[in-house]
């Protein structure tokens, strides 16, 4: 502390300035015998530390607001973020698809489905509102029926604002009046003045290259403002037209209840759909909700913006299709991207992008495609074929048997396995289910007995396991399954399958790198084996290589899955069961919540006297 005249500035801390101004005082000659404590004085140096601390924290906040990293207002972050030429996203509506089959009355010449037409869905007991986006013709057909496949439906609601410009007011500004906006719904016309009608379609700014955009051309820009809305920007005459006194602005957009509405899978129409009631259509779902997503996060935009600046609106790098992509499709969880040259049969010129959205493993066809080109399209490098694929899943099967001692042990022995089961399946769900993330070993076993502390010692098993998925019946095909890892020889076995001979197979290693199909009843290998002749005259389905886990089949033909389901499961054992696993390229590391049998648990009570 202080002895002399000078200030210790360097304190910021209430009780060290209210300390050093006193010791400053008692440093002068007319207060070194002033008892402070208990006297006016005292409410004065308290004023004085407050104030300074006010100010000291004050300037601290000020300082941390000037730096994107530091920012801590919303409205600060996004301030940066522009100067880097990148904008937060909105919220985004999810998208569904519908098949209409219609019965009129009469013979009609064309049916039509009016924007704005109206359905529902309820979500988890809560009901949400569909959309048409576009007017949609659908003509009779040659045999005379009315049908529309793939109608796609927005959820949320159409909302409109207008504006008219005020010439002698430079302060107007034109701001949408609502925050849960999908602002790629965004339209704007602008009508040159209340007595001339004729109007102009205005273009989105922010989606063009700002170098293309000349003083004449019709365009508007946006960017989030206070209270998380949006204001629309128009041109000076250098880039983009201005406007002139007495035009009116009208906006058409549409709110949205985001991530929210994803996952819808019943429709039922508000209302008649091109003028015909339920009875006189048959409606069914082709796709269900997906694609919602919340407005972009101030933590996520803090992330993205310097890596969106540096691929400055071009993917050359795998970072930059990752930074793209995350930043148009906040409904992703997880993505890589890796160049053709990695790929498991060398593609050059191709960039390969496994996605993996919120809540879902697959993306649809028209999912990859919305993806491919509306987002990549516009910044990929030509000479680059961007190739959307889908996740492959490695599940893992967990066996463990636990040895508790139940004296110590507080609760009963079924409360006790419930809680291991989950302790499990929250270490699984929070250390994989994303790309590159790995699984170890030693890490599990590790939080199984942090479960309670009456478990003496567990002895986990683990089981890889895969999936191939028929993508046509009846035709030869040849898959190929990736287990990165050593494989117990003899530890292959899979579910079983009907082949075009009418007889029921399960594939199974030999022990010689060979894999056979063997004839199974109720999903038992028959004794002695009986293996499925292939064209060759030879009874080997296919290989498998120990030291890498890889497994190629070729040309197998399926003509049905007896499971009920729609994939043939891969049982594998690994060589050294404590073995570590990393997912390769767009394998994802998981276990299957659907199956009972992914997590088992065996209980031993263990009294030690």
């Amino acid at each position: 502390m202080p002895t002399s005249d000078k200030l210790q500035i360097t304190d910021l801390e209430f009780d060290d300035i209210k300390l050093n101004i006193i010791e400053f005082l008692k440093g002068q000659n007319k207060f070194q015998d002033y008892d402070f404590e208990g006297s006016g004085m005292a409410v004065l140096i308290d004023l004085l530390a407050y104030n300074t601390h006010y100010m000291g924290y004050y300037a601290n906040m000020l300082g941390n607001e000037m730096f994107l990293d530091s920012s801590s207002l919303r409205e600060s972050v996004v301030s940066h973020a522009k100067l880097l030429n990148v904008h937060p996203t909105s919220k985004k509506a999810s998208k569904a698809k519908i098949d209409i089959t219609f019965t009129p009355e009469g013979n009609p010449a064309s049916l039509t489905i009016e924007k704005n037409t109206a359905f529902t869905s309820s979500i988890n007991g809560t009901t949400y509102r569909y959309i048409t986006n576009e007017t949609t013709s659908i003509p009779r057909s040659l045999s005379g029926t009315y049908s529309v496949t793939g109608l796609e439906l927005i959820e949320g609601t159409i909302l409109n604002k207008s504006y008219t410009v005020l010439g002698t007011d430079k302060t107007q500004r034109f701001i949408i009046p609502n925050a849960d906006i999908d602002t790629s719904t965004i339209s704007v016309v602008v009508q040159k003045s209340a007595t001339d009608s004729e109007v102009y379609s205005y273009q989105d700014g922010n989606s063009l290259d700002i170098t293309t955009i000349k003083g004449t051309d019709r365009v508007f820009f946006l960017q989030e403002v206070e209270g998380e809305k949006y204001e629309i920007i128009f041109g000076d005459d250098v880039i983009g037209k201005s406007l002139t006194d007495g035009n009116i602005i009208f906006i058409e957009y549409m709110i949205t209840s985001g991530i929210d509405g994803n996952f819808a899978s019943t429709f039922t129409a508000v209302g008649t759909v091109a003028g015909l009631g339920s009875d006189n259509y048959i409606l069914t779902t082709n796709e269900v909700a997906i694609g919602g997503a919340d407005k972009q996060s101030m933590t996520s935009l803090q992330y993205q913006a310097p890596k969106l600046y540096q691929a400055q609106g071009r993917a050359i790098t795998s970072a930059d299709y990752k930074a793209i992509v995350l930043q148009q499709r906040p409904d992703v969880e997880s993505i890589i991207v890796y160049g053709g040259e990695e790929a498991e049969e060398v593609q050059y010129g191709r960039v390969f992008i496994a996605v993996k959205l919120s809540g879902t493993n697959l993306l649809s066809t028209s999912a990859k495609a919305s993806i491919k080109e509306s987002i990549l399209k516009k910044v990929n490098v030509v000479t680059v074929e961007p190739i959307i694929i889908d996740p492959t899943f490695f599940y893992l099967v967990i066996e463990s048997t636990i040895n508790y001692d139940p004296v110590t042990n507080l609760v009963d022995e079924d409360t006790l396995k419930l809680n291991i089961s989950n302790n499990i399946k929250k270490h699984l769900q929070e250390n994989l289910e994303k790309f590159s993330q790995k699984f170890r070993y030693s890490q599990l076993v590790n939080d199984i007995d942090k479960t309670d502390n009456s478990i003496r010692n567990n002895k986990t098993s683990i089981k890889y396991q895969q999936r191939i998925r028929p993508l046509l019946f009846n035709t030869p095909q040849t898959y190929t399954l990736n287990f990165n890892n050593k494989l117990e020889k003899g530890s292959i076995s899979s579910s079983s399958f009907i082949t075009p001979n009418g007889n029921t197979y399960s594939l199974i290693d030999d022990s010689e790198n060979n894999i056979k199909a063997a004839r199974t009843t109720n999903g038992i290998v028959d004794s002695p084996k009986e293996y499925m002749i292939q064209s060759d005259g030879s009874t080997n389905q296919g290989t498998i290589d120990y030291d890498t886990g890889k497994i190629v089949l070729n040309s197998m033909t399926v003509s049905s899955i007896t499971d009920d389901t729609d994939t043939i499961r891969f049982n594998a054992s690994p060589e050294i069961n404590n073995s570590d696993v990393s997912p390769l390229r767009e394998q994802i590391l998981t276990y299957d919540s659907t199956d009972p049998s992914s997590i088992t648990i065996n209980m031993i009570a263990e009294t030690i006297i």
